[in-house]
């Protein structure tokens, strides 16, 4: 089986998300022909450029399936394969908390454009008000394994005496309001306590920040299904996140990960000074391991949808 993988290849530091390429590379090594289609440049003139050479890639390769990855190369992928056999796969990475016209036109493609489409969280089916696979991202267990704490925090270069909250984005994006990790750090008045911002690293280097960590703290205002949640899950490192995505279901009743309304300060803070204040490590990996969110386990789903067509 051939497939098409479209995704923005717009990242500073490698071609697509760390999160699509992950993806890719486990469906090749369960033996699918994978080919990787990134979509350059931003605007509505990068995007028709994409369509011409996407459609002119599936006329050359005839590729069974092309799986596009976000709603708009979704779009992409569709214009791109009219008048042709290939069938396309959507999958809708983030969610839809407000009744808006992203929504109606994503569920009207579900219903009458796009071939089988997933979701990453039962949050996204239920706000889509359809019933849909629900395919998270899984983790590559081998590449996010544990280093021992110490040894971490020395690659890391953390100083002595310090604990170190990690937050993993980049900043000067607002919908995952670095403000609100600023201000519920600030609230618990500790100078030894250290925000640490993480991005613009390659992603075989956040392992190390995630296993240094006294904590992973998310703050994101929506999400489909994070995957530094599941990544920080691996390294066993204990978390603080608002209720976004998949977040309250994956991480429920493992000790030293706790949940905040969105937009709570009040309660982000007191979450953080819980999990820094109980120390040690979690069982996050072993959640992991029980619900088959690992590459190999997800890649088998996905293949299974790729059957179906």
């Amino acid at each position: 089986m051939k497939v098409f993988f479209v995704a923005s290849g717009n990242k500073s530091v490698g071609c697509v998300s760390p999160f699509v390429q992950s993806q890719y590379d486990s469906l090749s090594r369960e033996g699918l022909e994978m080919v990787l289609f990134p979509i350059r440049g931003k605007g509505w003139k990068a995007y028709a450029r994409a369509i011409l050479q996407l459609r002119k890639a599936i006329r050359s390769e005839r590729p069974d399936v092309v799986h596009a990855h976000y709603s708009v190369c979704g779009i992409v992928a569709t214009v791109a394969a009219l008048c042709y056999r290939t069938k396309v796969v959507v999958s809708i990475l983030g969610s839809f908390p407000h009744r808006n016209f992203k929504r109606r036109w994503v569920r009207f493609c579900i219903k009458h454009v796009w071939d089988a489409t997933i979701v990453k969280s039962q949050r996204t089916a239920d706000q889509l008000e359809m019933q849909l696979p629900v395919i998270p991202n899984g983790v590559n267990l081998e590449q996010f394994s544990i280093i021992p704490h110490d040894e971490a925090r020395s690659l890391c270069g953390f100083e002595e005496g310090k604990r170190y909250i990690v937050w993993c984005s980049d900043p000067a994006r607002p919908e995952k309001r670095y403000d609100w990790a600023e201000a519920a750090t600030q609230r618990l008045n500790d100078p030894n306590t250290v925000l640490f911002p993480l991005y613009g690293k390659p992603h075989d280097e956040v392992v190390r920040y995630l296993c240094a960590a006294d904590l992973l703290l998310l703050t994101s205002v929506s999400e489909g299904s994070p995957n530094v949640i599941k990544e920080a899950m691996a390294c066993n490192c204990p978390i603080v996140s608002t209720d976004v995505g998949d977040v309250s279901w994956i991480t429920q009743g493992v000790e030293g990960t706790y949940v905040a309304p969105v937009g709570d300060i009040a309660a982000l803070a007191s979450c953080i000074r819980q999990a820094l204040d109980r120390g040690g490590r979690t069982e996050g990996r072993k959640r992991i391991e029980e619900y088959g969110i690992t590459t190999h386990c997800i890649a088998q789903k996905i293949i299974n949808i790729y059957d179906s067509l």
